[in-house]
């Protein structure tokens, strides 16, 4: 397994493109679950109006850096809280090359995941997983969330248990509040902790980490 971790939708660019490049083909399946959607999303229309081809507000930044690399639309399939069953969303896991995990709420990511069986058929996967923000964050063993607009009180979190010897810390800003709880992170659960900026993201190749872009290393003193 291949994991990726970014803030952004935006590893097509320069900062990345070259080394994302060697891990993405243009006939590889990718599949996108976008289960960390917030409860504005309640229904199969909500849905379609955030993540369908012809309306969907969401559809083409997701799309996008994979078209970018050179993968054609009829090439990505999506599971659909809404519509998908159980064995429906399995299958389409088995039948893609990438897993691409969507950027929202994390724990409501792992809610669904656990709600559709699919922690362990994730974990057996044997492609490339990519995740931005959210998305990165639910592949580490016990992610933490920062305070900020959407979180009230720091935490940390079960994740998926693909990435287990460092945390992140996403859309790295260099703020106070970041850097105390790197700290609080470093002190208490981890060695590593690295601060993915929105131009910056982490490759985990079988155990060889790789920094793209504006990346940043903090570890326990």
């Amino acid at each position: 397994m291949i994991n990726m971790l970014f803030s952004q939708y935006n590893f097509h660019e320069s900062w990345a493109k070259d080394t994302v490049a060697k891990y993405i083909n243009s006939n590889d399946k990718i599949l996108i679950i976008p289960f960390s959607f917030d409860n504005k999303i309640s229904d199969c229309q909500d849905w379609e109006n955030a993540y369908s081809r012809d309306k969907g507000k969401f559809y083409k930044s997701i799309f996008t850096p994979f078209m970018d690399f050179g993968v054609q639309e009829e090439n990505i399939n999506w599971i659909n809280y809404f519509k998908d069953t159980k064995e429906e969303a399995k299958g389409k896991i088995r039948n893609s090359n990438i897993i691409f995990f969507t950027g929202g709420f994390p724990e409501k990511s792992m809610e669904r995941l656990k709600e559709f069986d699919l922690i362990e058929e994730i974990r057996n996967f044997s492609g490339v997983i990519i995740g931005s923000s959210a998305g990165a964050m639910i592949q580490i063993a016990e992610y933490h969330i920062t305070p900020d607009e959407d979180y009230q009180i720091f935490s940390y979190n079960e994740g998926l248990n693909l990435i287990k010897n460092f945390d992140i810390e996403v859309h790295y800003e260099g703020n106070e509040v970041q850097k105390c709880y790197i700290n609080k992170v470093l002190n208490e659960k981890t060695d590593t902790v690295y601060a993915i900026t929105d131009t910056g993201g982490i490759i985990v190749d079988h155990q060889k980490v790789v920094l793209l872009g504006d990346t940043r290393k903090f570890s326990r003193q």
